[in-house]
């Protein structure tokens, strides 16, 4: 398996900031510049990141290319690239489309999208096909993430694992399983990796404590925590990733500075390199 640090695109280019990514950042390159950051992280053993496309920020191929030619001179490849979020609209296919661009020229081989964005589209043969079409034609995969469980009214194979992993097994896609949105939803991470290992490409590796708001409305300092902050049994999950010989990604998605970063993928490496 290989370990990645999620990083934010704005936060990589600070330049292309806009106010909403000034509050929803990544703290990794808060006191630190690139300089520093991406040879400390590869010291800590991290493989490569996984490249968070901004919300609410226009950004073009010019964008990308100097995102490339930056990680290129510290020798930092892209592993996957992540979709933008947002809130009110659905996942069109010349938007796909234009992911899959993006992926082609970082020479990232996954791209996560998040299943509840894809909407009522998942249902849809001539969507489902364009998607198969664009990884042939590519030769990268689509990792379809599960989402937390929300007020907001969707369907079961959103969030609940058994209905996300049987839409997954019958559309024939991968999956990205995130550990915090599984454990919020009320799954087992373990379990889950175990039934699904043959599709997951790709982990969104955090930490998560339960509490009374198990909401979408619920404070930030419950999720996506600092491995071991938590109460996920993190240890017990990597031994068995190990055990299972997982060949995909594990990349850190947790709200954290560059030396949290650095402690987990520390963590990673040593089990990934303990004996049996």
């Amino acid at each position: 398996m290989k370990t990645s640090a999620g990083l934010f695109l704005t936060d990589i280019l600070p330049h292309k900031r806009r106010l909403f990514h000034k509050i929803v950042k990544n703290r990794v390159f808060d006191k630190s510049h690139a300089d520093h950051v991406f040879p400390t992280l590869k010291k800590s053993g991290v493989d490569g990141i996984e490249l968070f496309l901004p919300s609410f920020a226009k950004f073009t191929f010019d964008d990308i290319k100097e995102v490339k030619t930056l990680l290129d001179s510290h020798k930092v490849p892209v592993l996957s690239v992540h979709q933008a979020l947002r809130f009110f609209s659905k996942t069109r296919l010349a938007e796909i489309t234009k992911l899959f661009h993006i992926a082609d020229t970082l020479e990232a081989k996954v791209i996560v999208l998040h299943v509840q964005l894809a909407g009522k589209q998942i249902f849809n043969k001539e969507y489902v096909e364009t998607l198969h079409s664009l990884q042939k034609k590519y030769g990268i995969k689509i990792g379809f993430e599960n989402r937390e469980k929300h007020m907001v009214p969707g369907g079961k194979y959103n969030w609940h694992g058994d209905d996300f992993s049987m839409l997954m097994e019958e559309n024939n896609f991968h999956i990205t399983l995130d550990t915090t949105h599984l454990a919020q939803a009320g799954g087992d991470i373990i379990t889950f990796f175990k039934k699904n290992k043959e599709r997951i490409v790709n982990i969104h590796l955090s930490d998560y404590k339960h509490h009374v708001l198990n909401t979408n409305l619920r404070p930030f300092r419950y999720k996506h925590l600092p491995l071991g902050k938590g109460e996920l049994p993190i240890q017990q999950f990597l031994k068995t990733l190990k055990k299972e010989n997982y060949k995909g990604l594990v990349t850190m998605e947790i709200h954290t500075n560059l030396e949290g970063m650095c402690d987990g993928a520390r963590m990673i490496s040593a089990v990934a390199k303990s004996r049996p």
